[in-house]
C-alpha cells in the first residue's frame, strides 16, 4: 500500500504515464498474489529507468486565445478478470502555440460494456461531467470570459450517438452505467462542449487505458 500510494502521488502530479499501471495494481490490494509482486517490481523498475521523464507544458499565446481541450478514450473489456473497460481522460489548456497539461484520469468503469462505442461514451461522460465542465467554470472565472471546451473523440459511432442523444442499442446505459445520453447531447446542442473527431494515433488519452 505504501509503495503504491507514493507512486500514485507522483503519478497524479507529474507522471501521468504511471496512472493506469498504478490503478490496476491498487485494485488488487485485497487479493494480492505473486503475479502482483512481479508487476509491482516491473513498475518500480520502469520508474527507475525513466526518472528523467518530466511533464512539460508551454504557453505562448495571449489569454484571449486559450481554450480547453479534453481527450476521452476507453479500452474495451481490458480487465481480464472482470471484462470491464477502463476510462482514460486527459485535460489540457491549448492555443495556437500553447499546450499545458492540467489533469489526467485512469479509472475502471463500474460495469461491463457490450461494445466499444458504449465504453467510449462512458469515458466521454466522465470526461465532460467530472473534468471538463468543472475546469471550464474555473477558467471562465480566471480569464473573465467564456472558455471553449473541445472534446476529442476517436470513435465515430460514439460521436454520432453523442450528437443524436439516443441509440436503441444503448438504451440500457442509464440503468447500468448511470450515463444519460440525452444530457450529453444537450451539452453539445447548447454549445457547452464541442466534439471533434480525433485520429487514434493522436488520442492523448490512449495511454491511460492500455499498457
Amino acid at each position: 500500500c505504501k509503495v503504491l500510494m507514493k507512486i500514485l502521488y507522483g503519478a497524479r502530479i507529474a507522471r501521468y504515464d504511471l496512472l493506469n499501471a498504478t490503478r490496476a495494481l491498487a485494485s488488487c490490494m485485497t487479493k494480492w498474489t505473486k503475479a502482483c509482486d512481479k508487476k509491482l517490481h516491473r513498475l518500480v523498475s520502469y520508474i527507475n529507468s525513466t526518472n528523467h521523464y518530466t511533464l512539460k507544458g508551454y504557453i505562448n499565446d495571449d489569454p484571449k486565445d486559450l481554450y480547453l481541450r479534453i481527450y476521452a478514450d476507453a479500452d474495451f473489456a481490458g480487465c481480464k478478470s472482470t471484462a470491464r473497460s477502463t476510462s482514460g481522460v486527459f485535460l489540457c489548456l491549448c492555443g495556437p502555440n500553447s499546450w499545458m497539461p492540467l489533469s489526467a484520469v485512469a479509472k475502471r468503469q463500474g460495469c461491463v460494456s457490450h461494445s466499444t462505442p458504449e465504453a467510449e461514451l462512458v469515458a466521454a461522460d466522465l470526461a465532460i461531467r467530472a473534468e471538463g465542465l468543472p475546469a471550464q467554470g474555473f477558467w471562465e472565472v480566471l480569464l473573465g470570459r467564456p472558455v471553449r471546451l473541445v472534446l476529442e473523440e476517436d470513435n465515430q459511432a460514439a460521436i454520432v450517438v453523442l450528437k443524436k442523444g439516443y441509440c436503441s442499442a444503448l438504451k440500457h446505459m442509464g440503468r447500468t452505467h448511470k450515463v444519460c445520453l440525452s444530457w450529453l447531447s444537450e451539452r453539445i446542442a447548447n454549445k457547452d462542449v464541442e466534439v471533434e473527431y480525433c485520429k487514434t494515433d493522436e488520442q492523448a488519452a490512449d495511454i491511460f487505458t492500455k499498457g
